[in-house]
C-alpha cells in the first residue's frame, strides 16, 4: 500500500493549529474575520483529521504486518490521534451552534478547547514521528 498517511497528517496539523492562533487573534482584535477564518480552518482541520484518522488505520495494518514495531507504541499514538479527533469535533460543535445563534459565544470556553486540542495534537503527533524515526515504522529497509 502507498504510504499516503504521512503525506495526510500534515494538513491537520497545520490547520488545526492555525484555527486556534485565529481564536487568539479574534480575541486581541475583536474582528469577525478573524473569527470565521478560525472556523473555516477548524471545518477543514477536522475534515483532513478524520482522513488522517482512516489512513493511520490502513497503515497501523502495514505495519503491524511487519511485525518488528512495539504494539504499545502504535496503541499510544493511534488513541492520542482519537483524542485529537474528538476534542476537535467537540470544539466545531461548539463553533457551530454559536455561528448558528442556537447559543452566545463562549470565547474562554473556545480557547481553552482549542488548547487543550493543540497539545494533544502536537504529543500525537511526536508519537507519530517517533513511529517513523526510532522503530522505522513504514521505512523500507535497505
Amino acid at each position: 500500500m502507498h504510504p499516503i498517511h504521512p503525506m495526510i497528517v500534515h494538513f491537520p496539523i497545520a490547520l488545526l493549529l492555525a484555527s486556534w492562533l485565529f481564536d487568539l487573534l479574534a480575541l486581541r482584535w475583536r474582528g469577525k474575520q478573524f473569527r470565521e477564518t478560525s472556523l473555516s480552518l477548524l471545518v477543514l482541520g477536522v475534515l483532513a483529521a478524520a482522513v488522517a484518522v482512516v489512513t493511520g488505520h490502513f497503515a497501523e495494518e502495514a505495519v503491524e504486518h511487519a511485525g518488528n514495531i512495539p504494539k504499545q507504541a502504535i496503541e499510544t499514538h493511534e488513541e492520542l490521534a482519537f483524542a485529537v479527533l474528538w476534542v476537535y469535533v467537540g470544539l466545531l460543535g461548539l463553533r457551530l451552534m454559536s455561528y448558528w445563534g442556537v447559543m452566545r459565544e463562549r470565547p474562554a470556553l473556545v480557547l481553552g478547547l482549542g488548547l487543550a486540542g493543540s497539545l494533544l495534537l502536537v504529543v500525537a503527533s511526536y508519537f507519530g514521528g517517533d513511529l517513523v524515526y526510532r522503530y522505522g515504522a513504514g521505512v523500507i529497509p535497505r
